[in-house]
């Protein structure tokens, strides 16, 4: 395993976790009437104040990934053509102790420059949605399934065809033929698809698209509301590539794009020639308990536009290359960049695997043991390079769990949430608090305290751990599940990662 590399030392500093932003010394602004925070199956991460009452003492650090040198995934199958793409998502089932992989193919044109066809699938940018499966992450199989025809065979890991296509895993969705659902391109629109088990898909609703434009798209949930969230790439004249953003209530009537993110004039300071100019390749949206991470693919292009009937195979009219940025909101719709503005996901060293460009970035991320994971397209060569001798592959960038941004304490650190209900039977702390300590108190959302649950009956951690129960002396109080409380952490010299519930107990 590697650092991510990039020529500039501040990479570096983040990469070791050098602390990057501004010391909080006084409450961050509580809204009149607090929004309650459900804390069930989504951490409360703290990349930015959404789900802080008030601080002091700390610092936030934002964590770049580690990379590793060689990809996890790379096109050998004919229905994978010479690239592989990951803008689709990736599930880790717990139970099963297996990851599912949803990316895409590319079959390559026959000598008369046809494109191959699967049967009964709509004509396209010749994408197919293919499906994987892994038990550590790093080696995949691409099962047999038996669904689509390709060449005559059924023999392939094929299920679907749409391009950029983004699979939810609906775990509030009542309908059990709607427990999966997708959103994709082709020419001209993004439509979507629904299904029982990831693996045969229909689309919905009645084959119609939901959207104009088509290009890529990363589909999550509004952990308050439960509605499904769509960012796209539409056209903009002043902002080139940018996301936009559509809603739905039900997967089926999404409202008006609004525009939502796109590069500003700090992003555009580094361009000398005209021409050049920072764009917005497309965006994945995570969810927290309190809000939204994002990893938006920064486009620095080099060369705007290139004539069609000059570009060889696989090459694209633009040229430049892709980074991998943090940005964080609290409602999905006003987003907030990290400073400074460098990558999380860095590109590779010169002649490896992703040394050219980071395309895109898997919708979900998963968490397994210690660790949270990224899959990511990497690129040879810039955007804009031929095949070849440009070549794509999937790569995997990984953090300690839950670790894209941390709250740094020296010798005297406190963080209060706002209002959060809690769903579970014990309290999950993630931090390192080794050469210091770390204690955690409940209050009532008033503040009143929580009879056995202040700090000084709080166990202490002393050590890094990613999973750590919060227990009080006594243990015999439960934790307050009927009603909204606050969590008070006190910490020195220790960094605070998550807070998380826990419903079962620890393997």
């Amino acid at each position: 395993m590697r650092p991510s590399s990039f020529p500039w030392l501040p990479v570096l500093l983040i990469a070791a976790g050098i602390p990057m932003g501004i010391a909080h010394a006084t409450p961050t602004g509580e809204e009149t009437t607090p929004r309650i925070i459900e804390l069930n199956e989504l951490p409360l991460l703290f990349a930015d104040d959404s789900g802080i009452a008030s601080s002091a003492g700390v610092i936030r650090t934002v964590h770049a990934a580690k990379t590793r040198p060689a990809p996890v995934l790379e096109p050998k199958l004919p229905w994978e053509g010479s690239r592989v793409y990951v803008y689709g998502s990736v599930y880790y089932d717990q139970s099963a102790d297996r990851l599912s992989l949803w990316y895409l193919g590319h079959p390559e044109p026959d000598a008369s420059g046809k494109e191959p066809r699967v049967p009964g699938f709509r004509k396209g940018k010749g994408d197919v949605v293919l499906y994987a499966t892994s038990r550590d992450g790093l080696e995949w199989e691409r099962p047999e399934l038996g669904l689509h025809s390709f060449q005559g065979s059924k023999a392939n890991n094929i299920v679907f065809d749409l391009h950029s296509a983004s699979v939810l895993h609906d775990l509030r969705e009542k309908d059990p033929a709607k427990r999966y659902k997708m959103l994709g391109s082709r020419v001209g629109a993004y439509y979507a698809a629904v299904s029982p088990d990831g693996l045969t898909w229909q689309r919905h609703p009645d084959d119609n698209p939901i959207l104009t434009a088509s290009d890529n798209i990363s589909l999550t949930q509004d952990p308050f509301t439960g509605g499904y969230l769509a960012y796209h790439r539409r056209p903009s004249t002043k902002n080139g590539r940018c996301v936009w953003l559509s809603r739905s209530a039900d997967f089926t009537t999404w409202s008006k794009p609004e525009l939502v993110f796109a590069a500003d004039a700090i992003d555009n300071a580094w361009a000398r020639n005209p021409g050049e100019r920072t764009e917005v390749n497309n965006l994945s949206v995570f969810p927290h308990a309190a809000g939204f991470l994002g990893l938006p693919t920064i486009f620095r292009v080099l060369i705007p536009t290139r004539p069609a009937e000059s570009l060889a195979h696989g090459q694209s009219g633009t040229d430049g290359i892709l980074d991998v940025q943090l940005i964080t909101s609290a409602d999905g719709t006003h987003w907030q960049r990290t400073e400074p503005r460098l990558p999380v996901i860095a590109r590779g060293a010169p002649g490896q695997f992703d040394a050219g460009a980071i395309l895109g970035v898997s919708s979900t991320c998963v968490h397994v043991g210690d660790e949270t994971w990224v899959y990511y397209t990497a690129l040879t060569t810039s955007h804009g390079a031929p095949i070849p001798p440009k070549r794509n592959a999937i790569g995997r960038a990984e953090w300690r769990r839950h670790g894209f941004v941390s709250l740094d304490a020296g010798e005297n650190g406190r963080v209060e949430t706002k209002p959060l209900r809690l769903h579970g039977g014990e309290l999950i702390i993630n931090a390192n608090a080794t050469g210091g300590e770390l204690r955690v108190a409940l209050t009532e959302a008033d503040g009143t305290p929580i009879a056995g649950h202040s700090a000084d009956e709080c166990e202490v951690l002393t050590s890094d751990a990613t999973q750590w129960r919060a227990r009080w002396k006594g243990g015999s109080q439960p934790l307050p599940t009927d009603h909204p409380i606050r969590v008070v952490v006190t910490m020195k010299q220790a960094r605070l990662y998550s807070i998380s519930i826990a419903t079962k107990s620890p393997p």
